[in-house]
């Protein structure tokens, strides 16, 4: 009987260890996923889209927390990092950017070398502005609590966090409000921990996202960034001439826009904007004249190299439109 019962004991230990590894495997695996927001996986744009140029604007806090983070700009670093990360954006500096042009600005000074000093007049211009409004950061209790480690707990029903987001994509060149996304996030006791001491954990960073507030801001910047991608105005690509080198002409797109030996293209002039004489908002833009014809000789990663068929004044900014037949004929040099 004792052999017996040291042996149902050991088979009962066996089970209990390995509940207990499969128990302790599912925490490791799950505090690896909530590292962070982590970008969603976002297809990249097509060949015939360019990335829109976004700037961030330092998030209004409306909530009344007054705790130890910097909500404002802690919530617009997060979104910056994301929007970076989906590689469907090009994101400016804006929080920060006194700080760039302070190094512009210091590089100017007899004290640095001449080698390597930065352009001036290079900084780029946004043409949508995010700005982000906190509407709900809130940590509710309730309920049991169980399993501590070290200063957590993990329990069933416990803590619940709440986070919410208003973004607001602003047209730069008119102040029009594009369009508004309203996103939010909640960690339940059963997703995340259930209490957590937030004393000494930076807003942001890996212990941030283990605790029930971290998690429910991930998904709201989540659920932000996906809302945004979706509403964002898209800038379709179109090919243009980017310098004029004699008769030979610089195309502002090559194999990664789809530009082929071979191709022909006419030239047009500039076109023309049409604006409503009541509101002033522009209604279309008609395709100027055309002015010549160009074929397509080099093609390299980023750029192409054109040759004249025919026109005369033919600059850098004047826009393409490809014949449908392309054909092979000889340069003619007017």
């Amino acid at each position: 009987m004792l052999r017996l019962a040291d042996a149902c004991g050991g088979c009962y230990s066996a089970r209990m260890n390995k509940t207990l590894v499969l128990w302790w495997g599912w925490i490791v695996v799950f505090l690896v996923g909530c590292a962070g927001p982590g970008a969603r996986s976002f297809r990249p744009l097509g060949r015939d889209w360019v990335p829109s140029r976004v700037a961030v604007a330092s998030f209004e806090n409306r909530t009344g927390f007054e705790g130890q983070w910097r909500l404002g700009s802690g919530m617009a670093d997060l979104l910056v990092s994301e929007l970076v990360a989906t590689r469907n954006f090009v994101v400016l500096e804006r929080i920060q950017l006194g700080t760039v042009v302070d190094e512009i600005t210091r590089q100017r000074q007899g004290f640095f070398r001449r080698e390597g000093k930065v352009d001036e007049g290079r900084l780029d211009n946004a043409q949508y502005l995010i700005r982000g409004v906190i509407t709900d950061f809130s940590q509710t209790s309730g309920g049991e609590l169980w399993m501590r480690i070290q200063r957590w707990f993990i329990g069933g029903r416990g803590y619940t966090a709440r986070v919410s987001l208003t973004l607001t994509i602003v047209d730069v060149e008119t102040g029009t409000i594009i369009d508004s996304v309203q996103s939010s996030g909640r960690a339940r006791a059963r997703e995340a921990y259930a209490q957590a001491n937030y004393a000494g954990i930076e807003f942001g960073g890996r212990a941030f996202f283990q605790t029930p507030l971290g998690q429910a801001t991930s998904k709201a910047i989540r659920d932000g960034l996906r809302g945004i991608r979706q509403r964002m105005p898209r800038v379709s690509w179109e090919p243009m001439i980017a310098d004029v080198q004699g008769a030979r002409l610089v195309i502002n797109g090559g194999r990664h826009r789809g530009v082929r030996v071979g191709q022909v293209y006419r030239v047009r002039g500039q076109g023309k904007r049409v604006t409503d004489p009541l509101t002033g908002d522009l209604l279309d833009m008609l395709p100027g004249p055309i002015v010549g014809e160009i074929e397509i000789v080099e093609v390299r990663d980023n750029i192409s190299i054109g040759e004249r068929i025919s026109g005369h004044v033919l600059e850098r900014g004047q826009t393409l439109e490809r014949v449908q037949a392309s054909r092979r004929v000889p340069s003619i040099h007017n």
